[in-house]
């Protein structure tokens, strides 16, 4: 068996699927604000559920960021533990590649977002404010993200059955997190 944890979109997915890729089962939860006391017991009750216990595992896969720090840190620090004491492979994959299409905006802030206008460009950091200009100047109908911006075409739904589909699994002993430092921090 495989594990799929997501704990950086608006609520936390995660799937237990099989080597043939097919999901076995999934649990979608609300996280924010109660990552280090909600992640572990739920992804261990989870597994209970199914029947299967960690060492079951062959691969976990973690979206490892961009999102707050410590929001990041507790998620990468919880998989990394598991890992430590049952060896598993480990895959870390970011927001970004969550979405075949562009441009992707994740939410930072109360203030500003990451943006990433196409697969070739940087995850950018931008005011709320100002996305609306860059989407209207660049002529931007669609994007994908998950709140709703006026005359914007928001799409948010997950294609979770191809990303597992499609992951190549990457065998990494520990998980990095994804931070991306805002300038006006030091």
């Amino acid at each position: 068996m495989n594990l799929f944890i997501n704990p950086i979109s608006k609520n936390c997915n995660i799937f237990l699927f099989n080597d043939n890729r097919e999901i076995i089962d999934s649990i979608v939860f609300e996280l924010k604000w109660n990552e280090s006391s909600l992640l572990l017991p739920t992804i261990d009750d989870f597994l209970k559920k199914n029947n299967i216990d960690y060492f079951d595992i062959k691969n976990i896969v973690l979206v490892n960021g961009p999102w707050s720090f410590t929001w990041v840190r507790t998620a990468v620090l919880a998989i990394n533990t598991i890992n430590y004491i049952t060896k598993k492979s480990l895959t870390a994959i970011s927001y970004f590649e969550l979405f075949k299409d562009y441009p992707i905006v994740k939410s930072s802030s109360k203030k500003d977002c990451f943006f990433k206008e196409n697969i070739n460009s940087e995850i950018e950091i931008i005011e709320n404010s100002k996305l609306k200009q860059i989407l209207e100047k660049n002529n931007i109908k669609t994007i994908y993200w998950e709140i709703e911006l006026e005359n914007i075409e928001i799409i948010e739904k997950i294609d979770y059955l191809s990303i597992i589909k499609e992951l190549k699994f990457q065998n990494l002993e520990k998980i990095e997190p994804l931070y991306l430092k805002k300038p006006n921090i030091s």
